[in-house]
């Protein structure tokens, strides 16, 4: 294959974005000059075994193809894990005291349930503190199993963290991102995560957002940094709800636009944010 050609040309590839009710779907075929289909379906946000291949079944069959699941919502629990210290840290050649220590705060926050949570440790050196990312959806789900027949290759990952990796982050700041129905916190400082926060709520009540957004910041004596607010190119209803909450804001808050390089989902246009 010619260098010259893009890497996709030769291999498909569906994103696939997952809210509270329903499922999204984009699939652009293999070639340099194709057009995308997409597809949609309800579901009632328990079953990802049936509800997954259901949609897939909408697009056309094809094994040469990557998948790109982005789970949104509720599916996605997000922790600042405290590094561990660094006489344990140190001994831990193989990884399994942090692991049980990520595990053992997870269900310190969120009860038996979590047990079962597949999670994810983010890849930093060691010691400081990391974000940590479960997502339960998945606790009863063979992924690999599932996706095996549908294409080559596949990756799962929330959403607002695919947004993050498009985005070139402040050194220092509150990061906030929209979603479909919640608003993400990451507060930034010297290059160091110190604090995630999330708030289930609608787009609509930016006062809610305001509120929430003052006392998380005051809590934290962040009151002087500034926001930034991540806006993912072609989403209309994120854009509108910056400038409200701009708006509301104005004279109590340094307020920034950060832009991710790409869209996750663009596909979706404003329907994920009303869903």
């Amino acid at each position: 294959m010619s260098r010259l050609l893009p890497e996709w040309s030769w291999c498909g590839l569906t994103n696939v974005l997952v809210t509270a009710d329903r499922l999204l779907a984009e699939h652009r075929p293999a070639g340099l000059r194709t057009r995308s289909l997409t597809a949609q379906s309800s579901w009632n946000g328990t079953d990802l075994q049936a509800s997954l291949p259901a949609l897939l079944s909408q697009l056309p069959a094809s094994r040469w193809r990557r998948i790109e699941v982005y789970m949104a919502d509720k599916h996605v629990h997000l922790l600042r894990l405290p590094a561990m210290t660094h006489s344990v840290q140190s001994l831990d050649v193989s990884g399994q005291e942090q692991q049980a220590y990520a595990r053992a705060m997870l269900m310190q926050t969120y009860g038996e349930a979590a047990r079962a949570w597949p999670f994810r440790l983010q890849d930093i050196q060691q010691p400081q503190d990391s974000l940590l990312v479960a997502i339960p959806a998945l606790a009863s789900l063979d992924i690999s199993a599932l996706l095996a027949s549908h294409a080559m290759q596949w990756s799962v990952q929330p959403y607002a963290s695919a947004l993050w990796a498009q985005t070139r982050l402040p050194v220092s700041g509150t990061v906030l991102t929209a979603e479909p129905q919640m608003l993400r916190l990451l507060q930034l400082d010297h290059g160091r995560m110190i604090h995630v926060a999330s708030l289930a709520t609608e787009m609509a009540d930016v006062d809610a957002m305001a509120a929430w957004l003052m006392r998380e910041r005051t809590l934290l004596g962040v009151q002087a940094s500034s926001c930034y607010w991540l806006l993912e190119p072609g989403c209309q209803a994120v854009e509108k709800t910056g400038r409200q909450l701009k708006q509301v804001l104005s004279g109590q808050v340094s307020w920034q636009v950060l832009r991710a390089s790409r869209a996750v989902a663009p596909w979706r246009q404003e329907l994920a944010h009303v869903a």
